[in-house]
């Protein structure tokens, strides 16, 4: 039987999502803690129906229940802990190329392929022993990077292939 990733590529893959992308950003770019501060990033276009929620922080998911590209500012509860802010999307664009330049040091620019804005595909076949004893090891060290050089929080999937990656995707 042939399985629908026979035709990928084969080795040490790792997907790194980066959580809560353009809200995490926007934390971080005012000082704040991105896991802590309840903080959505809200699009006031004319043809959004009075706003559409682009990004939602972890805690304003937990405290307001709300959820990126389905909430709208008439779901933004009155509430002073609430942060909302517009989306600056040049600063997001630079913290994925920034991103992408740790994830260089890790392997070849060849190796990285960046998946949508806030996620990148690492090939880490060849090179995840130069970093550690396991890849589990490699992939804490790369969270640990990005969170220390930029304050932004990722997940990593770890798979044979970038299917497989892509569907382990969780924290490690």
């Amino acid at each position: 039987m042939k399985l629908f990733t026979d035709d990928e590529p084969h080795g040490v893959f790792f997907l790194i999502d980066n959580k809560s992308f353009y809200a995490s950003c926007e934390a971080v770019a005012r000082g704040l803690n991105p896991l802590k501060v309840p903080l959505v990033v809200l699009s006031e276009a004319e043809n959004t129906n009075g706003g559409l929620i682009l990004a939602t922080s972890p805690e304003a998911k937990r405290l307001f229940h709300l959820k990126a590209n389905v909430s709208r500012k008439r779901d933004l509860p009155n509430d002073p802990r609430l942060w909302v802010v517009p989306p600056r999307m040049n600063l997001y664009i630079q913290r994925n190329l920034q991103i992408n330049q740790i994830f260089h040091q890790f392997t070849t620019e060849k190796e990285v392929w960046p998946y949508s804005i806030d996620e990148s595909i690492l090939d880490m076949t060849h090179t995840w022993r130069l970093f550690g004893n396991s890849v589990r090891e490699v992939a804490r060290l790369i969270q640990k990077t990005v969170r220390q050089k930029l304050g932004l929080y990722t997940t990593v999937g770890i798979g044979d292939n970038p299917v497989q990656a892509k569907l382990a995707l969780e924290p490690v």
